[in-house]
């Protein structure tokens, strides 16, 4: 395929990665291009190259759902070292030892991490992708300037302190979408005198996504093309909490116009839930993969044509297509 190829996607939907260390998010966005034949792929939020596990890869047209996963709460698992600091809040920066060599016990540790759990407000270390005055701090940081970012507000459901030996602790974090791990390391080596960075990370939940669920890239390079579709986690299942209808070939005609369709004439999914006004729900062809994600409303936003007014109640209100012609 010629480089910089539009050539459209065979697959739509998700591939749960479990990125190895050392490499970018994007590193391994291009080992799913090339796997998948598409240009069409990209992630749903970064790791950095230290940190491994939990990457969602979206492709074809799921790459338009990547709004609806960016929030998802996530969790982590790692391995802190006390009595040293770095410019980057991990083992990868410029590292200075702080001289402590008397650290508190894990218990003790519990208790410091225990104040950084709930909504808290976190400063966003100096390498990181925060945008500043149109630049992003890394690239102020890359030149020697100093610039703070403001504190921003943040959840922390878990901050556990699993096992110390030594200078090393193994931790565990479930937080909220835009939480820095690096800084809760950083904040918790400062609250206890002793300075601490993260040494190993990895992501093990990203919403109902599990690490034990991921392919590994060798996986992705070595599968056979013919087979490449068992990578991939249907558009309709990538956001499993929505409801999902079932249409038949004249009401998938209305919804490609854009025309909200009555709930009365779509199947709902049988291991779906009744959605309420304002749900997000899958509106599926029968027999295939979503075409739309539509909204719940009570009444069409204008006069449906002739052919619908006859039904009651809720109305499907399309707000993203998603399938093309050929998946249609």
């Amino acid at each position: 395929m010629p480089k910089g190829s539009k050539r459209q996607s065979l697959y739509h939907g998700v591939i749960v990665v479990d990125k190895p260390t050392g490499m970018t998010s994007q590193d391994v966005v291009t080992v799913v291009r090339k796997a998948a034949g598409t240009r069409r792929v990209g992630h749903t939020g970064t790791l950095d190259p230290l940190a491994t596990g939990l990457l969602l890869l979206m492709l074809g047209e799921a790459t338009k759902l990547s709004e609806y996963l960016v929030g998802y709460d996530k969790s982590y698992e790692g391995t802190m070292k006390l009595g040293v600091r770095s410019d980057t809040y991990d083992i990868q920066g410029q590292v200075e030892e702080t001289g402590c060599t008397d650290f508190p016990d894990g218990e003790a540790l519990a208790s410091l991490a225990e104040e950084f759990t709930g909504e808290i407000d976190q400063v966003p270390p100096p390498y990181s992708a925060v945008k500043i005055k149109g630049k992003k701090l890394y690239e102020y940081a890359r030149k020697g300037e100093v610039v703070e970012a403001e504190p921003r507000q943040v959840r922390v459901d878990e901050y556990a302190i699993l096992e110390q030996e030594g200078d090393r602790v193994r931790f565990r974090v479930r937080c909220s979408s835009g939480t820095y791990v690096r800084s809760l390391v950083h904040d918790l080596g400062e609250k206890a005198d002793c300075g601490a960075l993260v040494e190993e990370l990895r992501r093990t939940e990203i919403g109902d996504f599990k690490i034990d669920e991921a392919f590994t890239l060798d996986q992705v390079r070595e599968c056979a093309p013919e087979e490449f579709g068992n990578l991939v986690t249907p558009m309709m299942d990538v956001v499993p909490d929505w409801p999902v209808f079932h249409i038949n070939d004249q009401a998938a005609l209305w919804i490609r116009r854009g025309q909200a369709i009555p709930v009365g004439m779509c199947q709902l999914d049988g291991e779906s839930r009744n959605p309420r006004i304002g749900d997000l729900v899958y509106i599926c062809p029968l027999g295939k993969d979503a075409m739309a994600v539509s909204k719940t409303v009570p009444a069409p936003p204008g006069s449906p044509p002739a052919e619908l007014k006859r039904y009651t109640g809720l109305w499907l209100q399309p707000v993203k297509l998603l399938a093309p012609e050929e998946l249609q």
